[in-house]
């Protein structure tokens, strides 16, 4: 009792540097050493004192040592945490005692600093974490997604996909996150996509459709990567979102993935994926046509989608893998085609997308063509060339080598006349002296026999 006497009456004429160090003694003190009831409350009352202290340092130093205590008076950690930014940020990031309202209410009324040092705990519930979705910074929410003690919802990512997802680091930070669910990563590419959009030079009209038409490629190829159940996630995604549009499926077909429109069709119809999936395979007609009016798609444009699956269908079948990158241009041209069903405003908007989609087609495949190409004519010139097409001879040598070429190919051209009429007197003797190939004028011989005399 004496000892905390003496320390309090020293701390009111000691310098700020030695009631710093004096203030994380005695929450050290506090904290280990053997105090009897009355000098623990002795001691409490020194602190609770020292939250009064005008100089910040020392009131810094205090809430270090409370920062990481077990079990400090919460009346201490609290009025430190309410204290100045820079003075709560170590109870803040740190200390165990503080209940989720508590830190709620911190996040709601804080400063930037104060969201980001509750961001950086080790233990961040989903309360917690919904809150930072909704109300914390930029810098805030960035900690958190990089925090793996982190927990939080599908709805509290999607909440930070809607808030920061036109920032590459946001983005980066979400996508990197393997719990972030199929609502929040949708919105991302579409996010992604808008951003790639406001780079070109277009209108707004134009831009909102560029951007719609790299959201759905994005969202499909990325689909096209993954499992049934991812895919089934997406669907449902963009069913909870509105984004799951006639064309958005017709292009999913044109762009080859199948799965994803067999497990559209089923969470629209209510049937398993496994009997859409053989009614697809199958190609039977009037049961797909059950299950399409049973998801709810225009029946109109029925017959524009089971000509994309049986063109798909056949090319499959018959091996076409192997050019597999041109497949999707043959399928939607075929499908334009070929289609002769009946015609309305909703069938016209899928025809017309269908001859976007297959002028993209076209262009990409062009594009690998010319790649291709390119690529093979920079290997052929990369081979080592035949000596005697990179010699220069003189004009001398020339002259001589045609000479000896000459000479050669008249031996070649008597050979060859020999060679012919051997075969001509055994055809003459098998067919009773009469040759099917002709007299000895016959116009194979008096070519060979024009050979010779220029050779000559």
């Amino acid at each position: 009792m004496l000892i905390i006497e003496k320390l309090v009456g020293w701390m009111d004429t000691a310098p700020a540097d030695k009631r710093a160090r004096a203030a994380s003694a005695l929450v050290r003190a506090w904290q280990v050493a053997d105090l009897s009831p009355e000098q623990r409350e002795s001691a409490e009352a020194a602190m609770t004192c020292m939250l009064d202290d005008p100089d910040e340092e020392v009131r810094l130093s205090l809430s270090t040592a409370l920062a990481e205590a077990i079990d400090p008076p919460r009346h201490l950690v609290l009025a430190l945490a309410e204290d100045s930014p820079e003075i709560s940020l170590p109870v803040l990031a740190h200390s165990t005692v503080l209940v989720d309202g508590e830190l709620v209410h911190l996040i709601e009324n804080g400063t930037e600093e104060q969201q980001a040092a509750i961001a950086r705990r080790a233990v961040v519930n989903e309360r917690i974490g919904a809150t930072l979705a909704s109300h914390g910074c930029k810098f805030a929410c960035l900690i958190m997604l990089t925090n793996p003690a982190a927990r939080l919802t599908e709805d509290s990512f999607y909440t930070l996909a809607e808030r920061f997802g036109d920032c590459s680091h946001a983005r980066q930070c979400l996508f990197a996150r393997p719990d972030i669910g199929m609502r929040a990563r949708t919105l991302l590419i579409e996010k992604y996509a808008a951003c790639l959009a406001e780079d070109e030079d277009l209108d707004h009209p134009a831009r909102e459709l560029e951007t719609a038409e790299i959201a759905e490629k994005a969202i499909i190829t990325y689909a096209a990567e993954l499992g049934d159940s991812e895919n089934r996630q997406i669907v449902e995604a963009l069913i909870g979102r509105q984004k799951l549009t006639t064309a958005f499926l017709l292009r999913a077909i044109c762009m080859g993935n199948l799965t994803l429109y067999c497990h559209a069709l089923s969470v629209l119809s209510g049937q398993a994926p496994d009997r859409v999936e053989r009614i697809l395979k199958d190609q039977r007609a009037n049961a797909f046509r059950a299950i399409y009016e049973k998801a709810g798609l225009p029946a109109s444009a029925e017959p524009v989608f089971f000509a994309a699956l049986a063109s798909w269908s056949h090319h499959l079948g018959n091996g076409a893998a192997a050019d597999a990158s041109r497949l999707p241009y043959r399928v939607t041209r075929e499908v334009l085609a070929g289609y002769e069903g009946r015609r309305d405003a909703v069938v016209d908007e899928l025809l017309i997308l269908l001859r976007r989609i297959c002028t993209d087609f076209a262009r990409e495949s062009a594009r690998s063509k010319v790649s291709e190409l390119a690529l093979r004519h920079e290997q052929a010139m990369a081979l080592p060339q035949p000596e005697e097409a990179v010699e220069e001879l003189e004009p001398e040598q020339l002259m001589e080598f045609a000479e000896n070429l000459a000479e050669e190919l008249a031996e070649l051209a008597l050979e060859d006349k020999y060679s012919l009429g051997e075969a001509r007197q055994r055809l003459d003797a098998a067919n009773g002296g009469q040759s099917s190939i002709g007299g000895p004028s016959s116009l194979l011989e008096q070519g060979l026999a024009g050979d010779l005399e220029r050779a000559a």
